[in-house]
């Protein structure tokens, strides 16, 4: 531990989410909103204690890290079903961006902390994602909810950043290709939303998800492109 007290971050970000959270939940009723508000108030502190902690996995185990991120994530997804007043299928849509949302800052500290060799092979993780996030991107579509495409924007970039981590390196050409691709395909989707008069929020979510992944990895990831 350095003098920066990373463990005392931590335990102030613990400290503020529990009691917050649980008045949120006893006040509202609301458990989709209690836990978004105890976990907004947690992962600041939690990434500032990750920043500054020399090995963080000495207080937060990768594994445990990983587990409490999906079982979150899964309460939020089950009280979206749970509470849902009308179309249960997007409200499945939108518990599940919020589940995602929670989970995979969770996933990526897990497989940021843990040796690449005991990750899922990168190719894998990535077509896993890749297939994933089209499939909630046209359930979206499909609702005309914006949250599929948001939900797919999360899972594209958290599934391309995991296979980084376990060693697979694209070309600084193939993902600079991959940005042109995406505005392309960003750009295709508003124009035919546009030709068909049916320009909404879930066309432009759609777009700039499509638009923003590829952007977003080729951002994370330029720092290290000299070193391929």
């Amino acid at each position: 531990m350095n003098r920066r007290a990373p463990e005392l971050a931590l335990l102030t970000g613990f400290l503020l989410a529990l009691p917050i959270g649980a008045f949120a939940l006893w006040a509202t009723g609301d458990v989709t909103r209690s836990l978004l508000t105890g976990v907004g108030l947690l992962y600041p502190f939690a990434v500032y204690a990750v920043y500054h902690d020399d090995d963080p996995t000495t207080v937060l185990p990768t594994r445990a890290v990983a587990v409490a991120g999906t079982l979150v994530g899964l309460i939020l997804v089950g009280d979206a079903v749970v509470t849902a007043s009308g179309d249960v299928a997007a409200a499945t849509l939108r518990g599940t961006f919020f589940g995602l949302l929670v989970a995979a800052p969770a996933w990526a500290y897990a497989v940021a902390y843990t040796p690449a060799r005991r990750l899922p092979d990168g190719r894998r993780s990535l077509l896993v994602g890749g297939v994933a996030g089209a499939v909630l991107l046209l359930a979206g579509v499909g609702l005309g909810s914006p949250f599929g495409a948001a939900a797919a924007l999360l899972v594209w970039v958290a599934s391309a950043l995991a296979a980084r981590s376990a060693g697979f390196y694209a070309t600084e050409d193939t993902r600079l290709g991959a940005v042109g691709v995406g505005v392309v395909l960003g750009l295709a989707v508003l124009f035919a939303a546009l030709v068909s008069g049916r320009v909404s929020a879930t066309a432009v979510v759609s777009a700039v998800a499509l638009a923003l992944a590829p952007a977003v990895y080729y951002g994370l990831t330029v720092e290290t492109a000299s070193f391929e």
